[in-house]
């Protein structure tokens, strides 16, 4: 017998648990109840189905994603080319390349081209209030992403699988700021890299 995936259990639970906030809900905006209880039935709804909704969204996406990989691939591979020597081993490993990032850029890439709501976006993080600029840091890595306004509401969309390197020289000043703390130490670093300290 085939075992049934984690993330469908957790989904029941989750969907039940929405279906009755958003009932507890309804009934309160119907009730005409006083303004604070309305408040925090509205506030457990949102986050409770932001929940349910991020564990089914994440069964719909693919565990991983092999285009996300390749393009992240190519990125540290160009790094390790252009800037390697100037660095220790290892230490100019690509930011960006974790799940959430994965996800975000499997969303994008199932409407290739197409423009995204920035609420569908953060589906994936349950409503997090950093998704879209995790969703902009994939254009720092060099992904064909961009984001605008469209009748007044964000949309985000990934135009092709090409990448551009112009923006890896950021990448560099952003691993060394993250991993150097002193601020001497992390401009004669860059320096050393040719890397310009003040952009």
């Amino acid at each position: 017998m085939p075992e049934q995936d984690p993330l469908e259990g957790e989904w029941k639970n989750l969907k039940t648990d929405a279906e009755h906030a958003l009932q507890t809900l309804f009934h309160q905006i119907d009730k005409n109840v006083k303004a604070q209880e309305l408040f925090e039935a509205y506030t457990y709804a949102k986050r409770v189905t932001a929940d349910a909704l991020k564990v089914r969204m994440l069964m719909h996406l693919p565990a991983e994603n092999p285009k996300f990989r390749e393009l992240y691939s190519k990125v540290q591979d160009e790094l390790d080319a252009r800037y390697g020597q100037f660095f220790p081993d290892g230490f100019l490993k690509a930011p960006y390349g974790d799940q959430l990032h994965e996800h975000l850029f499997s969303l994008l890439q199932e409407s290739l081209s197409e423009p995204i709501e920035a609420a569908k976006l953060r589906i994936v993080t349950a409503d997090g209030v950093h998704t879209e600029r995790r969703t902009r840091e994939l254009r720092e890595l060099g992904m064909d992403v961009d984001w605008y306004k469209e009748n007044g509401i964000d949309v985000y969309v990934l135009r092709s699988f090409d990448l551009t390197f112009d923006a890896l020289p950021s990448l560099v000043r952003t691993i060394v700021r993250r991993k150097v703390k002193s601020k001497a130490d992390q401009r004669r670093i860059l320096e050393e890299a040719g890397i310009p300290t003040n952009e």
